[in-house]
């Protein structure tokens, strides 16, 4: 990833008010773990944050910081939405608002002015309620290759179109569907835990002992305590950056790569490996 496509998403986090992380049914302890660290990160950032997925989740995730947070449904908004179907642009000509009014009996107006020749017909018109807390500025997909494989939680209203602008799609498989405003797809990452401690650090979110020791357990499963043999070079540096954000009190078991030491750049600053058409 070029540093002009790191400095548009370090842009689009720190524009962000209202953040959504979303994930699949059942995932592992890898990519929850990588979830719920986005979600803390992002929180250290002041931003009000929704973690949700379709399902509960499952016992095996359930010593994760931040666990208790999952909503399953991301549900109704307060702001109440007025429509009108079938609709031709240009049928109605503006929308009044006549103010305020300072008797109690005349209630709250909006006068819909249509075009000559149109008569509105009042059977077209509905209600509904939006800018529920699926609504944000900035959505983080994590381990899913499409949208649509987030079951209940998919909706045209957060995916309009491919791209999304405001969403940053993180995963590890090659058939990922590159949806995102920005894509961080690397096939290569051994685990979803490492891209997301790159991730978290390029956007100067400050990995807590919370964060760290949520991404260090998602390292160790995905690659079977660092046995995979995907188990590379990044995976060791994020298990190292995770490591010195969790209190020397904490046991951690340390990984050390075939060979023997660790070579020096491994713990040198990393931008992202890219991803996906749109970065």
């Amino acid at each position: 990833m070029s540093n002009e496509d790191l400095q548009q998403i370090q842009g689009l986090v720190t524009a962000a008010k209202t953040v959504l992380v979303l994930t699949h049914s059942n995932p592992s302890i890898d990519v929850m773990a990588s979830v719920l660290a986005i979600y803390l990160g992002m929180q250290k950032l002041g931003k009000t944050v929704t973690v949700a997925m379709e399902s509960a989740p499952l016992v095996e995730v359930s010593n994760l910081v931040g666990i208790d947070k999952v909503v399953t449904s991301l549900g109704g908004g307060k702001n109440l939405t007025l429509s009108y179907k079938p609709y031709a642009a240009g049928d109605f000509e503006k929308v009044l608002y006549p103010g305020d009014s300072d008797d109690p009996n005349a209630g709250f107006k909006l006068i819909i002015v249509p075009k000559d020749g149109i008569t509105p017909d009042v059977n077209n018109f509905s209600f509904s309620f939006s800018g529920g807390t699926g609504a944000a500025d900035l959505i983080f997909v994590v381990d899913t290759l499409e949208p649509q494989q987030l079951g209940a939680l998919y909706s045209t209203e957060l995916f309009p179109a491919i791209p999304v602008q405001n969403v940053i799609n993180i995963d590890n498989h090659d058939p990922n569907k590159d949806y995102g405003k920005f894509n961080l797809v690397e096939p290569d990452a051994a685990s979803i835990s490492e891209i997301t401690a790159f991730f978290l650090r390029a956007v100067n979110a400050t990995l807590d002992a919370d964060i760290a020791g949520n991404l260090y357990q998602g390292l160790q499963q995905a690659t079977n305590n660092f046995s995979s043999p995907k188990t590379g070079a990044a995976t060791f540096e994020a298990a190292a950056i995770c490591k010195r954000a969790i209190p020397k009190t904490q046991p951690v078991s340390t990984p050390t790569p075939v060979g023997g030491a660790i070579p020096e750049d491994w713990t040198q600053p990393k931008i992202f490996r890219g991803g996906g058409g749109n970065v």
